[in-house]
């Protein structure tokens, strides 16, 4: 046995083996991929312990080395594209295609060294290639690459380069990776970085490799990189899945996990940057604050999945369906608020109101059964009302609680005939506050 791997096959171990624990907490497709494109790296490397001269045949460990670079290859194809699982057109393609490729391993690793033995799996790639690409993916452009790929293996074939055409053919593969890998991850990332760089490293020694062992002085430096770019690319794997975990940990710290909306944080933030701008254009803020009139029944008669899918329908309906708002956010329960900077008159901003009072009042379906909600809403204007965030969210949720008590139906509700706040914090009616000073 060759224990001389041992260190390097220790360290893929480590690092999928942390990879495991990584995805317990980050279980994604993308993942599972990655972990299988590595397991089947860690299968080629656990073979080239056993190159010895006592140890198993020569070309079994050779077959099994090469179908294992050609499958991991493949796979992180799969994993790198812009794939979904119920994309079965392009699965098929990357099928068809690979086929080929595999009986060139195959005979390569059993030292089929004859023109006959890869002709055929050349000549079947060469028009499943083609065929594919006008059937499946309607692309000249597929059509005519792969043509010129395969006609150039089958004259390096033709020549008796058997080594060139399997090793140059792993190197497109994983070169096809590279390109995917750099267009997917995000462009700041560290660990796209890591990834990218060692499956250039990774495709460049394909590309390399028939030359590589004609010159056994540089065998042993060339064996030590290639052995490199294995860690190289799982470290980047585990930084991208940290990375990403560190940025959906900054994505909830401003966002409500249940709709997706900003959450009270994110919000306050907003209506303070919000104000400066109005106080610098001498412009108006109004503050909506919305409570879902028949939430606490919904939740009692049919269980808190019902309520969820309730609060989701009206953050998705408010998103979709009210214009002329500068933030929605969900503060929490089933209370939601809305900005609207500079309203031009008090008709806008009870078209605003309306607005948010027909998205929220659109019916739902759940478990076969139409539910629906009314809305209290309250209403705060800067600088009318109050000049600072911290009262407008107070005099805004005053109101909203004043309608909900008084249980008036609130399409019936004029803006003049909200209460507003006196100066001893008693309410009375603005058009009284207007008309009797």
């Amino acid at each position: 046995m060759n224990y001389a791997f041992l260190p390097d096959l220790s360290a893929l171990t480590i690092l999928i083996v942390i990879l495991l624990l990584l995805r317990r907490r980050h279980p994604q497709r993308q993942v599972n991929l990655w972990l299988l494109g590595l397991f089947l790296t860690l299968i080629e490397s656990s073979a080239h312990i056993f190159y010895a001269p006592d140890g198993l045949p020569i070309t079994a460990l050779h077959t099994i080395v090469i179908i294992c670079y050609l499958l991991a290859g493949l796979v992180f194809v799969w994993a790198s594209g812009d794939y979904q699982r119920s994309d079965k057109k392009s699965l098929l393609f990357l099928l068809i295609n690979s086929f080929p490729l595999l009986g060139m391993a195959v005979m390569y690793g059993l030292h089929q060294f004859h023109v006959a033995s890869f002709m055929p799996w050349i000549a079947f790639g060469l028009v499943a290639g083609v065929a594919s690409s006008l059937y499946l993916h309607r692309s000249p452009l597929y059509a005519t690459l792969l043509a010129i790929g395969w006609i150039f293996l089958g004259i390096t074939a033709y020549d008796a380069k058997f080594r060139d055409a399997t090793y140059w053919s792993l190197g497109v593969v994983y070169s096809i990776a590279t390109v995917n890998f750099y267009r997917k991850l995000p462009r700041r990332s560290t660990g796209r970085l890591a990834i990218v760089t060692g499956f250039c490293i990774w495709a460049f020694f394909f590309f390399l490799h028939p030359f590589i062992v004609t010159y056994r002085t540089y065998a042993d430096i060339a064996s030590h990189v290639w052995n490199m770019q294995k860690s190289l690319i799982s470290i980047g794997m585990i930084l991208v899945m940290l990375e990403e975990q560190v940025n959906c940990n900054r994505w909830l710290a401003l966002h409500d996990e249940l709709t997706g909306l900003p959450n009270r944080r994110s919000f306050e933030d907003h209506l303070i940057s919000s104000l400066e701008r109005c106080r610098r254009n001498h412009s108006t803020l109004a503050v909506f604050m919305l409570d879902l009139d028949g939430f606490k029944q919904i939740n009692d008669t049919h269980g808190h999945h019902a309520g969820d899918q309730l609060l989701r329908h009206v953050a998705s309906s408010l998103t979709e369906h009210v214009s002329g708002f500068d933030s929605i956010a969900r503060l929490g329960g089933d209370e939601f608020t809305l900005l609207a900077c500079t309203p031009s008159s008090t008709e806008t901003v009870e078209l605003l109101r309306d607005s948010i009072r027909e998205a929220t009042e659109k019916p739902f379906v759940f478990d076969g059964q139409t539910l629906s909600v009314s809305a209290s809403i309250g209403i705060a204007l800067f600088p009318e009302d109050a000049d600072d965030a911290t009262r407008l969210l107070r005099i805004a949720d005053l109101r909203m609680y004043s309608l909900k008590q008084a249980r008036t139906p609130l399409r019936h509700i004029r803006l003049d005939s909200v209460p507003a706040l006196t100066a001893s914090g008693r309410f009375r009616s603005r058009t009284a506050a207007s008309g009797h000073m």
